[in-house]
């Protein structure tokens, strides 16, 4: 809370804020949380709510008060549910799933496996998946970090993508496609 506070010029508004915070902030993680179903995420979505509640201390004038409630609520859940559509946007996809066969269902592979074959790929192709898959940068980033355009970073995730799947093939996995 200190952090918060230090944000705070006024006296009188630092001992609203810490009002605020001590009556409502249980009630904002139980909102953020029953949208985001993530812990970690739902005490995001309170924080950057706090952050605007700091913003927007003159627009409270009573701490205990249905309208200051309903105002609280309203700005946790909106803060909850940008942060849900963004997490829906942009999901973490892991290697496994990565590859997938035609009916797009993902196809489950033995991690041993699949590290190998992305191991063994040349670094140009290894260097794509892995910003991609597990350090979660876009196609766009992924261009500027290697200085290529990103047209060439989608082919080059084809083609990792294809290498990997000719050596899975090779070790017996089938209807990889």
């Amino acid at each position: 809370m200190l952090i918060y506070l230090s944000m705070i010029e006024d006296e009188e508004d630092k001992n609203k804020f810490i009002q605020l915070y001590e009556k409502y902030r249980k009630l904002m993680f139980y909102v953020a949380n029953q949208i985001l179903k993530d812990e970690y995420l739902a005490e995001d979505a309170v924080h950057h709510t706090f952050i605007n509640i700091i913003e927007n201390l003159d627009n409270i004038s009573e701490i205990d008060c249905h309208k200051t409630k309903s105002y609280i609520v309203t700005m946790v859940r909106n803060c909850a549910i940008n942060l849900y559509n963004q997490r829906k946007r942009h999901p973490l996809v892991s290697l496994d799933a990565a590859i997938e066969i035609e009916s797009n269902e993902t196809f489950q592979f033995e991690e041993d496996a699949l590290a190998k074959a992305v191991a063994n790929l040349p670094e140009i192709y290894n260097a794509v998946l892995t910003l991609k898959y597990v350090q979660g940068f876009s196609n766009l980033e992924i261009a500027e970090l290697l200085a290529v355009s990103e047209p060439t970073v989608r082919k080059r995730l084809e083609r990792a993508k294809n290498k990997v799947r000719e050596s899975l093939d090779k070790e017996g996995y089938e209807n990889v496609q």
